[in-house]
């Protein structure tokens, strides 16, 4: 699987430079809204209706009735801004398929997991709101609140189904110091999320009820040239056994002013159960 995401990224690399254009004209829409990690949103919010398609390949995932779990997710993010110079935006994700294998804790035998869902990532849909900006404040900030829920089981080949069910909250901040002549973005996000009514999903007990926290910092230099060089360093916790310490060097590679090609490999450090490893491919689309 890594193979297959390696050769993703070189394909849509090879796109990115040659539909590459001089966007030197473009540079402070890319500084204030543009630009955006795979992981820390950018706390301005987007200024066209966006989508994103991500395909994220992982490593030794727990989850309630299965452990070492190797696989894909795939999913879709529509973005749409509205309001008053854009201040608020409705943000709609979809996991649309899972794929892998993983070790049966219940059987004791290697499984194969899929299914049109996702593992952690439910179907959810967001609202934020932008609360100050470098005009006026110091730094740019966002809050957002939202409501997600599981979409499809995941079948496995013990004639079984993960991930039954499932609703999740979802709560968090974005900030950033972007301004419209600063070439280096340094933000941070924190992702919180309550699940409830869950099966087969906890990755550190059986209860149907556990909290994420996902804390998030980043810096993105856009750079001269189609290449931005962008770093993120995360942490993520259950309060529980799953801690995740982790470190993302990453590549951004606008396509004019409609596109952004971006790839990263998540590693580092896990204190307890959970991935430390993740490939990331996104393609992100400006209407």
């Amino acid at each position: 699987m890594k193979l297959v995401s390696s050769c993703i990224f070189c394909i849509l690399l090879c796109f990115a430079a040659t539909a590459f254009a001089d966007n030197s004209g473009r540079r402070a829409q890319q500084n204030l809204y543009e630009l955006e990690p795979l992981y820390t949103r950018n706390a301005r919010n987007a200024q066209r209706f966006t989508v994103n398609l991500t395909y994220d390949d992982f490593r030794n995932v727990r989850i309630e009735e299965a452990e070492e779990f190797d696989g894909y997710t795939t999913k879709i993010e529509g973005i749409l801004p509205f309001g008053t110079d854009k201040r608020w935006e409705v943000r709609l994700e979809i996991p649309f398929y899972t794929d892998g294998d993983a070790w049966g804790i219940k059987v004791q035998q290697k499984i194969d997991i899929d299914g049109n869902g996702g593992v952690f990532d439910f179907a959810n849909l967001v609202l934020q709101r932008e609360l100050s900006t470098t005009e006026k404040c110091v730094v740019n900030t966002s809050t957002y609140l939202g409501y997600g829920r599981r979409t499809e089981a995941l079948e496995t080949s013990i004639n079984d189904k993960y991930n039954h069910r499932g609703q999740m909250i979802r709560f968090g901040v974005n900030m950033d110091n972007a301004r419209v002549n600063r070439d280096i973005r340094l933000q941070a996000s924190l992702d919180g999320r309550y699940y409830f009514d869950t099966d087969d999903l906890n990755p550190s007990n059986n209860g149907t009820e556990f909290y994420f926290m996902n804390l998030s910092g980043g810096a993105v230099y856009n750079a001269e040239g189609f290449i931005k060089p962008a770093f993120e360093v995360l942490y993520s916790t259950d309060f529980g056994d799953r801690q995740i310490y982790q470190a993302v060097p990453q590549l951004i590679i606008p396509v004019k002013d409609i596109a952004e090609i971006k790839g990263g490999y998540a590693f580092g450090h896990s204190d307890g159960e959970g991935s430390t490893q993740t490939a990331t491919v996104r393609a992100t689309f400006r209407f």
